[in-house]
């Protein structure tokens, strides 16, 4: 059987689900969980991702997302990939933890955003846990009627702005609470799936532009292009910040810890999105698990010492200032 077509293009809106191998558990506690909404969390971080919508059961996940860049594929491969290496680990087994690569539906933003988003919520009712969308503690829903509570990750605003301005937080609930009507309950009922939920329109913008990228055209972006900086910005933010030359950043000596060099190293990842096999060659390092070993670092500090901290948002607000930022929203990889 043919694998599913994916669908990738800038602004794209998903509805992405993923199921335990063999309806295994992918979750088995608040640990797993919160483990798996961390790196959710480091996927909008490092390529923009909005996150809309999620519902994390036992034995399978649902997301709604929306990929400012049309990089679907390389979140998803860090998503499922380090999160199954994770559990592994912390589990002590190996092998596949899910049944194979996500399902990903194309959603029609103006038609079904908020429908979809409903459906997600709504998992956890019709699999008996709880009576009411908002009371399970392992989805987005309850969230979005507290905003002290709400992660700066989670993108409340797009669903909320499509609701009456007065009491935006007692008109999303009544929502999500309410019955889905067709064509949504069809299209989930169904078992012969198509990658796209939206109105005929829809589906015709669709094909033409995957005509248009098998023809090895160029797409013009349809929203605000998402910025993102390049290496070189980086680079000179962190020069800047710890007041070291580009060549001490850029050459490390053996067994010798460089702070700015593995900062360096770290924003390369976090802020420009580059790949591990590329940050690993800009920096002269042999092989990206070494890469990877010095960002995890970088990470944990960033959690436990207040100067790695300070350090780090003054490194934002320098690339924010910059004017050498890039358009990464081209073709699908």
């Amino acid at each position: 059987m043919a694998r599913p077509l994916r669908i990738q293009f800038p602004h794209a809106f998903y509805h992405i689900m993923n199921r335990g191998l063999a309806r295994q558990a992918v979750f088995t506690d608040r640990a797993d969980r919160a483990m798996f909404l961390a790196l959710l969390a480091d996927c909008h971080e490092m390529w923009g991702i909005r996150v809309i919508a999620y519902c994390l059961l036992g034995t399978h996940y649902h997301l709604l997302i929306q990929t400012p860049e049309a990089n679907l594929s390389r979140v998803m491969r860090h998503l499922d990939g380090l999160y199954t290496q994770r559990y592994n680990r912390r589990h002590q087994r190996d092998g596949p933890l899910f049944r194979g690569r996500y399902k990903a539906i194309v959603v029609d933003a103006e038609e079904y955003l908020v429908a979809v988003a409903r459906y997600i919520h709504q998992n956890p009712v019709a699999a008996g846990f709880v009576r009411s969308p908002e009371a399970y503690a392992w989805s987005s829903c309850h969230l979005y009627l507290d905003k002290g509570t709400r992660p700066a990750w989670l993108d409340a605003e797009q669903l909320l702005n499509r609701f009456p301005k007065k009491d935006r937080p007692r008109a999303f609930l009544a929502f999500m609470r309410s019955k889905e009507e067709d064509p949504v309950r069809s299209f989930y009922g169904s078992r012969r799936w198509l990658p796209v939920l939206g109105s005929k329109d829809f589906h015709e913008r669709l094909r033409r532009r995957v005509r248009k990228r098998e023809a090895g055209l160029t797409e013009v972006p349809e929203a605000k292009a998402y910025l993102r900086p390049d290496a070189s910005t980086c680079l000179e933010a962190v020069r800047q910040v710890y007041g070291r030359s580009r060549e001490e950043l850029l050459r490390g000596r053996r067994g010798q810890r460089n702070e700015t060099r593995a900062m360096a190293m770290y924003v390369c990842r976090r802020l420009a999105g580059m790949k591990l096999e590329d940050i690993a060659k800009l920096f002269g390092v042999a092989g990206y698990s070494a890469v990877s070993s010095v960002i995890g670092r970088v990470k944990e500090e960033l959690e436990t010492r207040d100067e790695t901290a300070r350090r780090f948002d003054q490194i934002q607000k320098r690339i924010k200032r910059a004017d050498c930022c890039v358009w990464l929203g081209g073709p699908a990889e």
